[in-house]
């Protein structure tokens, strides 16, 4: 009885974590799928019935994980931060100086948007479909894209490598249209690449604001 008990003991934990796993697996595959779908069809037109199709699980297996679609926004918003966090904001922010961290932007957003074009897509689907509760939180996450490179671009004026004759609201605004219009030009003439795109993006803003 006793040995019955260890084993049973050495066992669960094995149990326990094999399960964590699956259902964590689950809920990438479910956050997978909808942005993705999200990105495609929009945010409302996507149903439970086609993420949970896409997923290749049951209905009720996304409403286990998930009590609605809001939800299922907010987890994909959060993942887009993180992802965000660790592709660009990190990267950008571990560089030396403001002009090394404007050059370095355009790198890491290149690297993002080859890897997931998807995030990008699914930003700009949520503004345009501009339902109020959903499009304000896309709206601020652009926002605070936007006070990010302002950032580097004050502080390049400060340190003299920057001219002073632009309007830095209106040049970090200018990147991101860049940064999400690529995006949607290498979708619409696959003949492009967002690298060669980004890259000429990247001279362009450089020669605008760097000092001579």
């Amino acid at each position: 009885m006793v040995l019955a008990n260890i084993l049973v003991g050495q066992y669960m934990p094995v149990m326990l974590t094999k399960k964590a796993q699956q259902s964590a697996e689950t809920r990438e595959a479910i956050l997978s799928t909808c942005l993705g779908l999200f990105a495609r069809l929009g945010f409302a037109n996507t149903s439970i019935d086609e993420i949970a199709q896409g997923a290749g699980i049951t209905k009720g297996a996304v409403y286990w994980h998930f009590d609605n679609k809001e939800a299922l926004f907010e987890a994909i918003l959060e993942r887009i931060r993180a992802r965000w966090q660790a592709a660009v904001l990190g990267p950008v922010s571990s560089e030396p100086d403001p002009r090394r961290q404007l050059e370095r932007l355009f790198d890491c957003y290149c690297q993002l948007f080859t890897e997931a074009p998807e995030i990008c897509l699914f930003l700009q689907r949520v503004l345009l479909e501009n339902d109020g509760k959903f499009s304000r939180q896309v709206a601020k996450v652009f926002e605070k894209t936007a006070q990010f490179i302002s950032r580097i671009l004050d502080a390049g004026r400060s340190e003299g490598q920057f001219r002073k004759d632009f309007d830095v609201r209106v040049i970090s605004r200018t990147i991101i249209a860049s940064l999400a219009g690529s995006t949607q030009q290498c979708l619409a003439d696959r003949s492009l690449t967002l690298r060669v795109l980004l890259a000429e993006v990247k001279r362009a803003v450089m020669a605008l604001v760097v000092r001579t």
